[in-house]
């Protein structure tokens, strides 16, 4: 486990006041406009308790505001964990007896305390033990009001073991993550305490090094012998080559360093140069150098005679006799901790990284714990998204547009995509047979969900992300081309490019693999499906991009080919459905559902 150093113990715990002062700042902001914000939703799905829940909200949202107001008062930077805890437990109690009025234990509320986890846990820098204690706490609010509250019947056990098992993963989720981060930020501080020690160090004998060059240098102006003593003494390696990269004198430091004898002067300076770094030696530091160029900063390897590796840093000058280049002066310093301490920093933040990716995967496969045939779908999606992204970057249309970072940002933020169907119930998600024209209705609400659910994170954010483009692609992956999509009717160029790539991606997804409804459609059936659909459903110009890439698609879909097959009762088969329907399009049949 990663520890603080006792020196610099006071430093590492002024800087997490501070730190938590700030984000209790932004927590209680966020919670104060959040609560009040989140009505809307009361609104339209439980409107006859709209009122009742608007006053709680209200009342929340000022006692956010009051402990604000102390934790501006709070110049000594005391109570900060005190003050952001309280906007976490305040949002969860406000929260809870709306799960208990909404049926508690079927409620879909209970989402509400997984965001107000997340926000938390995203914006307050906890540790690993916080956090579990926290979600702990969290979990009792959920659970103790409803079992008090609420009857017991029929259905509550299966309702309540459903509801419980994705709190409680979401809460381990987050304790990883905060883990992670916590570990990170302990990290990052030992790196900085540890590069200002050695930048402390180096200071004082750059310095010092400064110092001796000036008086050696004068020195070696009287007498030969003063000359040779500065390279006896001074801390780096010095040396001396001549025209054929033989090391003519070189100080007792080079000598120990790599190993080698006093007597050892006819060396040919290459063939201490690591294999992989002579080519750049010639063509780039010898080169300049024959030129008549000095050199400052070139790196390389050294290596010595028992093999040990050293990073270097060169800077060497020209050494002239009568207007004539006769040689090189190499001023050879070991950077080799600095290069560890570089490569550990990028391990470091490399693990941020794929943390918070991970994270956002855990996220998004929330819409898919509750239904296991939909096999590695989102993998998929994100994986065809990108391929049609990097497509469409050929072309002179889109080429100034869609960069590096746009198709990273839809890798990342495609998977998304179905967020809001957490807020479907399982009755209607998992059913077989179907939709009446309700539940159709019903769950095409997962778009609007899904869209508000992400603009509430992106909303506070801080700064432009790729969950500006997650929450167009959830908003917006179910509209049509032609405009006979929802959840709005957009049309054409009304609909944002990700929503239009992601779309495409969805709905091939959807045909090729086995559902429990149907079979799967053989990969050059579900080609000519979306050609028909060009112009109709699907953007021209996307559906140009798949057809010149369709068999990179056809290749993940074989990779990632799941075995699942389901044989509680006789599945039609993708042909049967479309056979003697020339007329029709494919969403006439149970082959995507909505």
């Amino acid at each position: 486990m990663n520890q603080i150093k006792p020196e610099y113990a006071a430093i590492y715990h002024h800087e997490m006041q501070e730190l938590l002062h700030q984000r209790a700042k932004v927590i209680l902001w966020t919670m104060a406009i959040l609560l009040p914000l989140f009505s809307v939703i009361d609104y339209v799905d439980v409107r006859y308790h709209f009122n009742k829940f608007l006053i709680w909200r209200l009342t929340a949202s000022l006692v956010c505001l009051f402990v604000l107001l102390l934790n501006s008062q709070d110049k000594k930077k005391r109570y900060p964990f005190l003050f952001g805890t309280t906007a976490y437990l305040v949002s969860a109690i406000t929260i809870s007896p709306m799960i208990v009025n909404m049926g508690g234990f079927s409620s879909f509320y209970y989402v509400s305390l997984m965001l107000v986890l997340v926000i938390f846990a995203a914006i307050f820098p906890l540790t690993r033990n916080q956090t579990f204690f926290l979600g702990g706490i969290l979990y009792a609010i959920y659970v103790i009001p409803i079992f008090i509250f609420n009857p017991w019947t029929s259905t509550s056990y299966h309702d309540f073991l459903v509801n419980s098992f994705f709190l409680i993963s979401f809460i381990i989720i987050i304790t990883v993550q905060s883990n992670a981060e916590h570990n990170a930020r302990i990290n990052e501080f030992n790196l900085r305490m540890k590069e200002r020690e050695i930048g402390t160090k180096l200071g004082y004998y750059a310095e010092k090094l400064e110092d001796d060059v000036k008086k050696r240098t004068n020195e070696l102006k009287e007498s030969e012998s003063r000359y040779r003593d500065l390279y006896e003494n001074i801390i780096d390696d010095v040396i001396l080559v001549d025209m054929d990269n033989k090391i003519l004198l070189a100080n007792p430091r080079f000598f120990t360093n790599l190993h080698l004898h006093d007597a050892e002067l006819d060396i040919d300076f290459l063939q201490l140069i690591h294999p992989d770094d002579r080519q750049a030696i010639q063509s780039q530091l010898l080169s300049q150098l024959r030129l008549g160029e000095n050199v400052t900063g070139f790196q390389f390897r050294l290596l010595s005679e028992d093999n040990s590796l050293f990073n270097v840093e060169c800077n060497a000058t020209v050494i002239r006799k009568e207007g004539v280049v006769v040689g090189f002066q190499m001023l050879i310093r070991d950077i080799s901790n600095r290069v560890k301490m570089d490569n550990e920093l990028l391990q470091s933040l490399k693990t941020v990284q794929e943390t918070r990716t991970a994270t956002i995967l855990g996220l998004a496969k929330l819409s898919e714990y509750r239904d296991s045939h939909t096999g590695k779908h989102l993998e998929r999606i994100r994986e065809y998204s990108q391929i049609l992204a990097r497509e469409l970057a050929t072309k002179n249309k889109y080429k100034e547009y869609i960069n590096a970072q746009y198709i990273e940002d839809l890798y990342h933020s495609s998977i998304l995509h179905d967020i809001g169907k957490v807020s479907i119930s399982d009755e209607i998600l998992l059913k077989q047979s179907r939709f009446t024209p309700e539940e159709t209705e019903i769950i095409r609400q997962h778009t609007t969900y899904g869209g508000n659910i992400l603009k509430a994170v992106d909303d506070h954010a801080g700064e432009q992300s790729f969950l500006s483009m997650a929450k167009a692609i959830a908003y917006f992956h179910h509209e049509k081309w032609d405009g006979t999509g929802y959840p709005y009717g957009l049309r054409e160029e009304e609909i944002p490019l990700a929503a239009r790539i992601v779309a495409l991606a969805d709905v091939y997804d959807a045909l090729t693999t086995v559902r429990k409804y149907r079979s799967a459609c053989p990969h050059e059936e579900a080609m000519a499906i979306i050609e028909r659909e060009k112009g109709r459903h699907f953007a021209p110009d996307i559906v140009d991009a798949f057809l010149t890439r369709h068999q990179d698609f056809n290749k993940i879909r074989q990779d990632y080919a799941s075995n699942n097959t389901f044989t509680s009762f006789a599945k039609p088969s993708c042909y049967k459905l479309k056979k003697n329907t020339a007329e029709k399009t494919y969403t006439d049949f149970p082959i995507v559902r909505v």
